[in-house]
């Protein structure tokens, strides 16, 4: 495994780390919840030498903090604790009424990284980044990152004058979802911000385990690969792009003998700026497929014909990088 340094807190991050989300169950995962096969990925991904684990206090209510809790207990040395608070709670209050109902559920006296999840456009940046502040001086979190920020979201937090606070930023990005190619990507450059990617695989799109958009689970249909329909984002989606890149995605694969999803993965390391990259397996097996990608070295021919695989989906998504919002409601500005 490696790792990168964050630059205030200069805490050691594995280049792969494990998202919770699906640990806590809830609606969108099918309420399906099983604490003994989330702890078990946990116990796989420490052994491989991930460190990042990443949560959010609205990932159904909770409950996968406390997951994480159950994890770490006797071992809190061994977790970079990431975690957000979701943009209705920005406010000065909220934001550390979150952070301690957290620290309450994990059963942790600190967190690694906190961050705001989305930017809101009411509440000034002021409060919910001095909030931040405070609590990283009474030492409840160790450092500050940034969630889903667009380009004229992170300029304004330079304006505020928080951008030297931030550790990295936090951003979905993949072979099917490359919106922030349109000018996040660059702009965290410019600001040195380490991007953490997540969603590497699509929502499991680019395991390639659906050959059409009927083959998908009604969960997925919520996200802007899909025609609406009416309902969710609205927008007519990106089915006529997205299934034939995926099957052409395959056959590159094939032709070279590796697996489509660590292959994704592994592209994400060779992209500018990327510095770790959050999957969200949910099973040891997952995982044990997805920590394949570290051993990937794709050669750039392999790595370009990938990227010009999936040229049309980059086109017909465009530089909306929210996956369940229009580009009329993004809440990535």
């Amino acid at each position: 495994m490696q790792y990168f340094e964050l630059k205030k807190s200069a805490t050691k991050v594995s280049v792969l780390a494990l998202g919770t989300w699906a640990f806590g169950g809830g609606d969108y995962w099918g309420n399906v919840k099983d604490d003994n096969a989330s702890l078990d990925t946990i116990d796989a991904a420490l052994d491989i030498g991930i460190n990042l684990f990443d949560s959010a206090d609205s990932y159904n209510d909770g409950e996968s903090d406390k997951v994480l809790g159950k994890a770490m207990r006797g071992r809190r040395d061994r977790f970079v604790v990431s975690t957000k608070v979701y943009l209705d709670k920005l406010h000065a209050p909220d934001v550390i009424a979150v952070c301690e109902n957290s620290l309450r559920r994990m059963g942790t006296d600190y967190l690694d990284v906190f961050s705001p999840h989305f930017a809101s456009k009411e509440i000034p940046f002021d409060e919910t980044f001095g909030a931040m502040r405070k609590l990283r001086d009474q030492g409840k979190i160790r450092g500050i990152g940034l969630s889903n920020f667009g380009v004229q979201a992170m300029d304004a937090v330079a304006k505020a004058g928080f951008m030297d606070d931030i550790e990295m930023q936090q951003l979905p990005y993949s072979l099917l979802l490359r919106a922030i190619e349109y000018g996040i990507q660059q702009k965290c450059e410019s600001y040195h911000l380490p991007i953490v990617c997540y969603s590497p695989l699509a929502q499991g799109l680019l395991t390639g385990k659906y050959e059409s958009a009927a083959d998908a689970p009604q969960n997925l249909k919520v996200l802007r690969f899909f025609d609406s329909k009416g309902e969710g984002h609205g927008e007519p989606g990106c089915e006529q792009q997205v299934f034939p890149a995926i099957a052409m995605l395959k056959q590159l694969c094939k032709d070279v003998g590796v697996a489509l999803a660590p292959a994704a993965i592994a592209w994400l390391y060779g992209r500018p700026g990327i510095r770790a990259v959050l999957t969200g397996a949910s099973s040891v097996s997952e995982l044990t497929e997805n920590m394949k990608a570290l051993d990937l070295s794709l050669s750039p021919e392999f790595a370009n014909q990938m990227t010009a695989a999936t040229e049309d989906v980059k086109a017909c998504i465009g530089g909306n990088a929210d996956m369940w919002s229009s580009t009329e409601n993004s809440r990535i500005y």
